[in-house]
């Protein structure tokens, strides 16, 4: 039996190109990120915040009986000072990315699990092709964090803390607004979205496709195949 949905904030991270992994890999991956992510936690929220995290094979779900705001700073930082450590003993192909999807409100826990649209949510917002796309085109990030707009207008916007709206790149992906931000860029290298009226296709082999650098410019590449409010959350779980 579903119980009475309670409000939390919801942390999804999951593993670029997890799946091109050999087995042994994926098991060495999974101990990074565990490891990474029970340090970002723990620099985020004080022992006495509930916390919630059920693996997802490639990739974990938090859900915090907390503000969200910890989720947005520290959290993503201390997150992308661990990958970097580890990323700085291993080769590029080898390397640990993540990406990073944050959002908050109503859920519920049954036998099996959570559940709620504000969980639907989460996981939409973070497995989009807009947001693996800005990850594969930024080659010298260790992640992206992709928040729902109503984070976005309820906290990210507000600037509290040492957020920096400006970093935060707008995105329809399918269909669906998100902002993206990747942590040691000035601005996220997100795809062009199409004009209005414009046909969206695919790119044939070969085709130029641009994104926007850092510095706000653009580039262009042959492929896309690799590329540099809650006040307080309550309840009972």
């Amino acid at each position: 039996m579903v119980t009475e949905p309670v409000s939390r904030a919801i942390l999804v991270v999951d593993i670029e190109k997890s799946s091109d992994r050999p087995d042994t890999e994926k098991a060495e991956l999974r101990a990074v990120l565990y490891r990474v992510l029970h340090d970002a936690l723990d620099a985020a929220y004080p022992p006495t915040e509930r916390r919630r995290l059920d693996d997802l094979g490639d990739g974990v779900l938090a859900v915090v009986d907390a503000e969200v705001l910890p989720l947005l700073d520290p959290l993503p930082d201390v997150v992308a000072e661990g990958l970097a450590r580890h990323n700085a003993i291993v080769p590029p192909p080898a390397w640990l990315r993540l990406r990073l999807g944050v959002h908050f409100g109503l859920v519920a826990r049954d036998a099996h699990g959570w559940v709620g649209d504000a969980m639907t949510e989460a996981f939409r917002i973070v497995n989009g092709p807009g947001v693996k796309a800005a990850l594969r085109a930024a080659d010298r990030a260790q992640s992206v964090v992709v928040v729902s707009d109503a984070v976005h207008h309820s906290v990210v916007r507000h600037g509290f803390r040492d957020i920096r709206p400006e970093s935060y790149g707008r995105l329809v992906d399918e269909g669906r607004t998100v902002w993206v931000r990747v942590p040691g860029y000035a601005v996220p290298p997100l795809p062009e979205e199409p004009r209005a009226g414009a046909t969206a296709s695919a790119p044939a082999a070969g085709k130029v496709v641009t994104f926007g650098t850092v510095h706000g410019n653009a580039f262009a590449v042959d492929t896309i195949t690799h590329l540099d409010a809650r006040s307080r959350f309550g309840g009972t779980p």
